[in-house]
């Protein structure tokens, strides 16, 4: 069974912008698999939402062991935990339980499971280099994550009357690029490379959305 995805559903960052490609051709196919499996049991939303929080946080601890092989299997357990991120949604509304909660857990979750990655990564470097940079990058990465994560959820709603806003916000948060450098990073084993854009890329973005909704409120 394959639950067709609604292409409107929201997402979680990066999370809940665009990203007309890997989100639309691999994810949300493979999570529709799964999800087709999923209403078939008991299982509720919140529970596939506890499902992703742990695989994140696997592929946290994998990433902070910092060889090649923690750093692939690492990869692999953030894609899962990212498809199943997707599926509590699928669930809640074929089974029709989606909840204020729900939503809250999911971004909650969202923003634990980004947050303990990339201490993972941190932690990782830092026994590579034993530079405090990497810690200041990495605290710098982590804040941006979350900070553009809570602004894209709780002001989306703000950017939508203003559609010129709204495209360029987008473009700015398209997590086909959050996706590539991860993978990227991942391949290469290269963490570094995606701990400097986090850490630059993402701050740049929350300033920049939150001058957007300052002027759109204004």
């Amino acid at each position: 069974m394959q639950i067709e995805v609604d292409e409107k559903s929201d997402q979680s960052v990066i999370s809940h912008s665009d990203s007309p490609i890997i989100d639309r051709y691999i994810i949300r196919k493979i999570s529709g698999f799964i999800t087709g499996l999923l209403v078939k049991t008991p299982v509720t939303p919140n529970q596939v939402t506890i499902i992703s929080l742990i695989l994140g946080i696997a592929s946290a601890a994998f990433f902070s062991h910092g060889a090649h092989t923690y750093t692939i299997i690492a990869g692999l357990f953030y894609f899962i935990s990212t498809v199943f991120d997707q599926c509590d949604g699928e669930v809640a509304r074929y089974k029709q339980m989606t909840s204020d909660f729900g939503k809250t857990f999911d971004i909650i979750v969202d923003s634990i499971v980004n947050a303990t990655i990339t201490i993972g990564i941190t932690i990782a470097i830092y026994k590579t280099n034993g530079s405090g940079l990497s810690i200041i990058a990495g605290l710098l990465a982590m804040t941006g994550i979350v900070i553009s994560l809570l602004l894209t959820t709780y002001f989306s709603h703000e950017n939508n009357n203003n559609t010129g806003t709204k495209e360029m916000l987008d473009r700015l948060n398209n997590k086909d690029f959050f996706y590539i450098i991860m993978l990227a990073s991942v391949i290469f084993n290269q963490m570094i490379w995606f701990l400097l854009i986090m850490a630059i890329g993402t701050n740049i973005y929350w300033i920049v959305h939150k001058i957007a909704h300052r002027k759109i409120t204004s």
